[in-house]
């Protein structure tokens, strides 16, 4: 009996020391859920204020941008678009190269009219007035986007993540207006830098 019992505090030892020098069992798969995600959120607050030089208008909005190792692994950066107190069709959001003061380039475009998008139902064929004066739009920028303007032929979007950080790159609204002068008949409406949240 008690060389029975011997033998089994001494299995149970082993054991014991066996688990404490090699650890748990964990497969990979729960590494990679164990193991937290790097994650960079940047807002963009747009008013009239913002624009150079500022216009007048009620409209306002909030673009955020979303990256983590998933979206770094893919090369790419998550993007909503919510604006509300638009009274004219949206025609384009960009993202624009320059600081607080200036105007610049366009780095990438985040959201063009075109006649093939659901999410622009919102905007030009409402049946109310308060659903036209709203517009919620999300994507993903690609590098296949950075194909004109100042990053153009660029492979990596850390290249676009880079403008967030040092205050950069804004978010620029342009709206249809019958009175523009400009070629295409849109107008700034409102902007925001873009900056760590």
């Amino acid at each position: 009996m008690y060389a029975a019992l011997t033998l089994s505090i001494m299995i149970l030892a082993s054991l014991y020391f066996i688990i404490q020098m090699t650890g748990p069992v964990i497969s990979s798969e729960s590494k990679l859920l164990q193991q937290p995600q790097q994650i960079q959120s940047y807002i963009a607050n747009l008013t009239g204020d913002n624009n150079i030089p500022p216009v007048n208008t009620n409209a306002m909005g909030i673009v955020k941008f979303i990256t983590n190792d998933h979206y770094y692994d893919n090369n790419e950066v998550y993007y909503e678009i919510n604006l509300t107190n638009i009274h004219s069709d949206v025609g384009k959001v960009e993202v624009q190269l320059g600081k607080m003061n200036e105007n610049g380039p366009s780095v990438v475009t985040l959201y063009q009219k075109t006649t093939s998008l659901p999410s622009e139902i919102c905007c030009t064929s409402a049946d109310s007035e308060n659903e036209r004066t709203k517009l919620f739009f999300n994507g993903t920028v690609f590098t296949q986007a950075f194909e004109f303007g100042p990053l153009a032929g660029s492979k990596n979007i850390t290249d676009l993540v880079k403008l967030f950080n040092n205050g950069s790159a804004y978010v620029q609204v342009y709206t249809y207006h019958p009175d523009s002068l400009s070629l295409f008949g849109m107008d700034s409406e409102i902007r925001g830098q873009i900056a760590k949240q």
